[in-house]
C-alpha cells in the first residue's frame, strides 16, 4: 500500500467516524432536550406543591389562630358565669345565715 492510498483509507475512515459522531451527537442532543423538559416540569410541579404545601399551612395557622381567640373568648365567658354564680351562692348563703339568725 502506499502513501497515498493509505492516507486515502485513513481519510475515508475518519469520514465515517465523524458521520457516525455526528448522528450520536444528533440523538445525543434531542435526547437531551427531551430529558430536560422532563426535569423543567418535574421542578414546576414540585414548587407548585410546595406552594400548595405553604398555603395550607398558612390556612391551617389562621385556623388555629381563630381557634385560640375562640377558645380564649369562651374561657373568659366561663369565667364570668362563674363568678355569678358564686355571687348568686355568696348571696343564698347570707339570707340563709339571715333566716336562721332571724328571730322566729
Amino acid at each position: 500500500m502506499s502513501f497515498w492510498e493509505l492516507l486515502a483509507l485513513v481519510s475515508a475512515m475518519a469520514t465515517i467516524m465523524g458521520v457516525f459522531l455526528a448522528i450520536y451527537a444528533t440523538i445525543n442532543n434531542r435526547l437531551l432536550k427531551e430529558e430536560s423538559a422532563h426535569t423543567r416540569e418535574i421542578l414546576l410541579r414540585m414548587e407548585q406543591g410546595q406552594q400548595s404545601i405553604q398555603k395550607d399551612m398558612a390556612e391551617a395557622r389562621q385556623d388555629m389562630a381563630e381557634a385560640r381567640h375562640e377558645m380564649a373568648e369562651a374561657r373568659h365567658e366561663m369565667a364570668e358565669a362563674i363568678k355569678y354564680l358564686a355571687d348568686l351562692i355568696r348571696l343564698d348563703g347570707e339570707r340563709t345565715r339571715q333566716a336562721v339568725r332571724a328571730p322566729s
